[in-house]
């Protein structure tokens, strides 16, 4: 007979009996079960030991330093599950006390084929087990206590295809999107059996042929319609049986004349049915996208003062939509950061707020169901748009994204009020603001930003009450909980994500609470094995690992520079370090810190590889190619 638990759900204004295979232990209610805490991802915590009179008391109790090398993306979101807290990276999930930082364990991701992308968003966990995504296509369960794997499933993953989201569990299905929409995919919600990890239903969030919605793509579209990945978690309302997913851009990204129409369902959230993945209903965000402005961050549910049953949003468009689920309706739609010339791009270059890699980024809203206030945590950066030619297709200029070098990103966190989406109060970060914020029954709310300031708020005033310096950025998870009556913040720190004139620092988890101290306990974890079976494939890898994701594979450049013209940095490691120790903002400082001199003279030789002519190329030594991995 299925168990039955207590679940405290939208805000804990409405609490129901509901039977659950999955439910084998009642959640506790400080525990962090999904990356945004519940199914209802309000991130709120219902402890108040650290308070705004104590919370300058708060130090750092333990870090545990994850030595994960060829990995600088850390973009995990935390779960805490009895005393344990779980994080991911590219390449491993680990589970750490979440009290006293010792390692319970870790597991390394077997790749099955070529990887596409750099970072993982976190787990989920349910009935005993933790369930993640990979890069390379694989669903994953491990035992939750031990880390024992369980099944593992490919699931046909496509050319581009991956899993970055963190995936959410409940009723005997795990629910999963893929990534990502920039490779061109076809995107797709799924749900699996937690047992077996056999699929059990999909959605397309492409239209195509005579499926509702592909009308939205013109009849005739001169490219096949395409995008609508994920890169942020669902959430999901037991009661009324829905999962809402957050869907991402169509594709191409900027050229939007190519697919006229509105184009379903992306930039979309979307109610789905748990039982068969149905749709229910959407609210598209921003329709026939041409800035690349995804809904790339979980929906929160939440009943507002009045009793209305809520849902909100942010996208990467820079601003918190608030819907009606019973009316359908659009509420409000309150900017969270700078907006300005949202309007088409043409061939004379503007200054649009926010530019692409502004707005929301996988984290989105949190609630005080206490108060009923929204909190949003924004990147506040503006990029010029504008037409560059198309040699393939001269009759369609390709619009085209370019960062503003003189204001470099800052980030902004605003509270909204959750009924009327009127702005309460905003507070201006001095680096993009990319850590879940927390509030807290005291009257707290726990933020982060890439400069690694971790920041403890009066929540209904916006004042800084505390501010820490995490020695790294800080890229999402950041949650609080409670271990034998003590209260603990924890948070993801380190890597680089966004953090443009921000510091990087070596990857690791910490944890802080009101007993710490000015000598942290620091638990060191033996490295991870190089990826790569020769040195010039451990040399490939570091350089995909760290640089390839802003100045492309190539080191033709992508988001960020060209590196063609740094031929000084080929082959010369000394050189190198040098360069990264002095560069200037908006690059992050990656040494020291992040790399050591072993990842440094890796890098250094890939770029050998990269940047020397065909001609001038002399390969090293056989020996030199197939040493050992160094530390």
């Amino acid at each position: 007979m299925p168990s039955r638990v207590a679940c405290v759900f939208l805000g804990g204004l409405l609490a129901a009996s509901v039977a659950c295979p999955m439910c084998a232990r009642a959640q506790a209610p400080d525990e962090w079960i999904t990356m945004n805490k519940d199914y209802s991802s309000q991130r709120y915590v219902d402890l108040d030991q650290i308070t705004p009179a104590n919370v300058g008391s708060l130090k750092e109790v333990c870090e545990v330093r994850i030595n994960d090398p060829a990995v600088a993306v850390f973009t995990s979101g935390l779960l805490m599950v009895g005393r344990t807290i779980y994080v991911n990276t590219l390449r491993a999930t680990y589970a750490i006390d979440a009290a006293s930082c010792d390692l319970r364990w870790r597991y390394q991701i077997a790749f099955k084929r070529p990887e596409h992308g750099v970072a993982s968003r976190g787990s989920g966990y349910g009935d005993g087990k933790i369930f993640f995504g990979t890069v390379d296509g694989q669903l994953i369960a491990l035992d939750a206590e031990t880390g024992k794997p369980l099944w593992d499933v490919e699931n046909a993953i496509g050319h581009g295809e991956n899993f970055i989201s963190a995936p959410i569990a409940w009723g005997g299905k795990v629910f999963l999107g893929i990534g990502v929409s920039d490779n061109g995919i076809r995107g797709r919600f799924m749900a699996f059996d937690a047992t077996t990890g056999k699929e059990l239903w999909r959605w397309y969030t492409i239209p195509l042929g005579n499926e509702p919605g592909a009308q939205s793509w013109g009849n005739k579209p001169s490219v096949p319609p395409a995008g609508g990945g994920f890169w942020a978690s669902a959430s999901l309302d037991p009661m009324t049986g829905e999962v809402f997913a957050p869907v991402a851009n169509p594709f191409p990204d900027y050229l939007a004349a190519v697919r006229p129409g509105a184009n379903l369902y992306t930039n979309s959230i979307v109610s789905l049915n748990i039982s068969n993945g149905k749709m229910n209903w959407y609210h598209q965000g921003v329709p026939h996208d041409q800035h690349d402005w995804d809904l790339g961050t979980s929906p929160t549910l939440y009943r507002g003062r009045s009793g209305k049953n809520m849902l909100a949003i942010a996208g990467k468009d820079g601003t918190v939509l608030g819907i009606d689920r019973d009316s359908k309706e659009l509420v409000f739609r309150t900017p969270g950061t700078t907006r300005a010339n949202d309007g088409p791009i043409g061939a004379n270059p503007v200054l649009v707020c926010p530019g692409t890699l502004g707005g929301a980024q996988w984290n989105g809203t949190s609630y005080n169901p206490d108060t009923g206030t929204l909190y949003t945590g924004m990147v506040d950066w503006c990029w010029y748009y504008g037409e560059v030619p198309n040699p393939a297709d001269p009759a369609h200029p390709i619009p085209t994204p370019v960062w503003n070098f003189a204001a470099p990103p800052r980030g902004q966190i605003t509270a909204i009020d959750g009924e009327s989406g009127d702005i309460l109060w905003q507070y201006r970060a001095a680096g993009p603001v990319l850590a879940g914020l927390v509030p807290t029954k005291s009257g707290l709310l726990f933020a982060g930003d890439v400069r690694g300031n971790l920041l403890a708020l009066d929540a209904r005033t916006g004042a800084v009450l505390d501010r820490l310096d995490a020695g790294g950025a800080l890229n999402n998870g950041l949650i609080s909980y409670a271990v034998d009556g003590t209260q603990y913040v924890a948070a993801v720190v380190g890597g680089v994500a966004l953090n443009t004139a921000g510091v990087a620092g070596p990857l690791r988890v910490s944890i802080f609470g009101l007993h710490g101290n000015d000598t942290p306990k620091i638990v060191r974890l033996v490295p991870l094995p190089r990826p790569g079976s020769t040195r010039a494939e451990q040399a490939a890898k570091e350089y995909d690992g760290v640089c390839a994701d802003c100045h492309g594979v190539n080191a033709a450049g992508g988001t960020y520079p060209t590196l063609e013209r740094q031929t000084q940095l080929a082959g010369n490691p000394e050189a190198l370090k040098a360069f990264l120790a002095y560069v200037p903002p908006p690059m992050p400082r990656l040494y020291p810190g992040l790399l050591s001199d072993a990842d440094v003279a890796l890098i250094a030789e890939h770029l050998r590889v990269l940047l020397t002519p065909p001609s001038a190329k002399q390969e090293p030594p056989a020996a030199q190619q197939n040493s050992p991995p160094r530390p």
